[in-house]
């Protein structure tokens, strides 16, 4: 698909930050702070839909291997197929929660965000089997965001804090190897940095 046909096509989508570089579309939802970035060729098909609140939203097929994903951006988010637990960890022998077949963006912001205050609340007593569950299906969320071009640190962070809390010892994993999580993790590191560094300079900082 023309890339300038693709951007003109989500730029229908009110609200969207549309822009062309190095080839590829890049789409800023500012709702939800982050960008969706993606290269025409991978675009299969596409369909401007309504989403569920009457207003315009575009859908995209997006091609990942073998795999057409859906990708569906509307007016203040994002939404994605889950990656599959089975091909986060290397071994699956325990209960999973059944993940949805799409998650919205802020869904995932709100559900790993809220799990990673629930684990400092000293009167909630949490079943290791199903928090070890919880995380990888969140792990899953975020895997499926990447897979279309999104790149959630700030999700990811509570993830990893989540993780670095309770993580030691729950039943699940060990996780595969996985290049891009480890940048993303990367990134969620150099976030931190630079706000400490921001904090101790006396700037604001925005949460």
């Amino acid at each position: 698909m023309d890339v300038e046909e693709l951007a003109r096509l989500v730029g229908t989508v009110p609200g969207t930050e549309v822009s062309i570089e190095s080839g590829s579309l890049v789409a800023r939802v500012p709702a939800i702070g982050d960008t969706v970035r993606l290269a025409a060729a991978d675009v299969l098909g596409h369909d401007p839909v309504e989403a569920p609140t009457g207003q315009p939203a575009v859908e995209l097929s997006v091609r990942r291997g073998h795999e057409q994903l859906p990708l569906i951006i509307t007016v203040d988010d994002v939404v994605f197929m889950p990656a599959y637990a089975a091909d986060m960890v290397e071994d699956t022998e325990f209960a999973v929660p059944a993940t949805p077949g799409l998650v919205a963006y802020s869904e995932m912001h709100r559900d790993v965000r809220a799990l990673g205050r629930a684990v400092d609340d000293p009167e909630l007593e949490l079943d290791p089997e199903l928090l070890g569950a919880t995380l990888l299906v969140h792990r899953c969320f975020l895997a499926g965001a990447v897979r279309v071009g999104l790149w959630p640190v700030r999700v990811a962070a509570w993830w990893e804090y989540t993780w670095a809390r309770v993580g030691a010892g729950l039943p699940v994993g060990p996780f595969r190897a996985d290049p891009r999580w480890d940048r993303l993790m990367a990134d969620v590191t150099e976030a931190r940095r630079r706000t400490a560094a921001a904090q101790d300079a006396g700037a604001p900082v925005r949460p």
